[in-house]
């Protein structure tokens, strides 16, 4: 995947160095790259990075920006210094390492950016005191966040967008972190319930429209584009239950990513819309795909030809949004949303979203077939799970014994009529022993 901000590079490095993706590292490197590493050893082109990279990633790094990143663009080149902290070891006391890079980037042909020179340097150099919070920072592999804020708290997750300068306007960076950060909570087994929210008094304004000339040619908008809907879908299939808390503005992508959502709260100052026409873009991600299965073909062609702002009352009305409030209750009305929610059978909560996303999608016979298979697993899950002719697990258990069950089954299978439709020869016997 290209990284079309060279300030990217630093904060994908420290992600991908604490999961121990060796290929995604070298993949921020161009081919002809050099590399200093803090030992003063230079490493020149790809064979040679590799083997230094492979030596770092024995140690088990986990490495955090610090922040404060400097950057000065010049044409297709880039200068940043960037500060970082880096956790090394598996022992009880692991070394922890303070220090500064110097990086040259440079933009490649497809206008992405690629390191051409970096250049480490060790500010300072402890040992770590042994505790939880050292043990949870160090087998972390969780990616540091910029432009949103990432929490948990048992079964709750947040992510807050926080670009409030901004409106919170969806950057290319803010995307991909937005798309990290729903990765995190699709692998928790903890968290049952997601709220997205923006900082300041906007919940989102859309896509950063200032940064679209670098998306590149219409072949790289594509594909930014169906990154996009990568994201929105995987929003959509979470099987958590996502609340989207709306305050402010909620346009264009901003009103996608509500769209995605399960539930939507929102202020009565709050408003939405699609202006894309006006910019004379189109939606990507949602505008008039699944506006049209929550309001209809009709509303939504009015809202995207004619890219009107909306109150949310309207929203409300229309069934996209489901509950409107004064606009100091928002916080109050979303946990009482998620005391609800956190009340139910969360196996059943999940198989709900389920079969209601997947049968909207499909004709009632087929969407029906969802609905009985469900209830089957639900009454498997609640205890009555015992089924007369089932095996009770026993096949699974019999293949790694190599026990009477499978042998039985698989000498009665393997080779039954193998030998096609037209069998053997007349009169000779058959492959499980029968005559023709």
């Amino acid at each position: 995947m290209s990284v079309h901000d060279p300030r990217q590079l630093a904060d994908l490095f420290a992600q991908r160095a604490s999961a121990g993706d060796l290929e995604g590292m070298l993949g921020l490197y161009e081919p002809d790259a050099t590399l200093a590493a803090p030992d003063g050893v230079v490493a020149p082109g790809g064979d040679a990075i590799r083997e230094r990279l492979e030596t770092l990633l024995a140690q088990a790094p986990q490495i955090t920006p610090l922040g404060g990143q400097e950057v000065v663009v010049t044409g297709d080149l880039a200068l940043m210094i960037s500060r970082w902290r880096m956790a090394l070891g598996k022992g009880t006391a692991p070394a922890t390492i303070e220090g500064t890079s110097t990086e040259v980037a440079r933009r490649q042909a497809d206008g992405g950016w690629m390191y051409a020179i970096d250049r480490a340097a060790i500010d300072s150099l402890v040992a770590a005191a042994a505790s939880p919070a050292t043990e949870i920072a160090r087998d972390s592999t969780r990616p540091s966040f910029e432009q949103l804020l990432y929490s948990e708290d048992g079964p709750l997750a947040k992510i807050t967008l926080n670009r409030p300068e901004r409106r919170n306007a969806l950057s290319m960076q803010l995307s991909e972190e937005l798309t990290a950060a729903l990765e995190i909570a699709r692998r928790s087994q903890e968290v049952k319930v997601l709220v997205i929210e923006g900082a300041g008094e906007t919940f989102c304004a859309g896509d950063d429209i200032t940064e679209m000339p670098a998306w590149g040619n219409a072949d790289q908008v594509m594909r930014r584009v169906r990154q996009y809907q990568e994201m929105a879908n995987s929003l959509e299939e979470l099987d958590k239950v996502t609340i989207a808390a709306v305050d402010g503005f909620a346009v264009g992508g901003g009103l996608e990513i509500t769209m995605a959502c399960d539930f939507v709260i929102a202020t009565r100052r709050a408003r939405w819309g699609m202006p894309e026409i006006d910019v004379g873009i189109t939606p990507g991600w949602g505008g008039t795909t699944r506006m049209a299965r929550l309001i209809g073909k009709r509303m939504t062609k009015e809202v995207n030809l004619l890219g009107a702002l909306h109150p949310a009352s309207r929203a409300a009305e229309l069934g996209m949004w489901n509950r409107v409030v004064e606009d100091d209750c928002l916080s109050n009305e979303v946990g009482a949303l998620i005391e609800v929610l956190l009340s139910k059978n969360q196996q059943a909560a999940r198989q709900l979203k389920f079969i209601v996303n997947r049968g909207v999608e499909a004709d009632q016979y087929t969407a029906q077939g969802f609905e009985a298979l469900s209830a089957a697993l639900s009454g498997a899950a609640n205890g009555a799970w015992r089924i007369p002719d089932a095996d009770g697990g026993r096949g699974v258990l019999d293949f790694t014994r190599k026990g009477e069950l499978w042998q039985t089954r698989r000498g009665l299978a393997e080779n039954f009529w193998a030998d096609g439709p037209l069998g053997t020869v007349a009169g000779g016997p058959t492959e499980h022993g029968a005559k023709t």
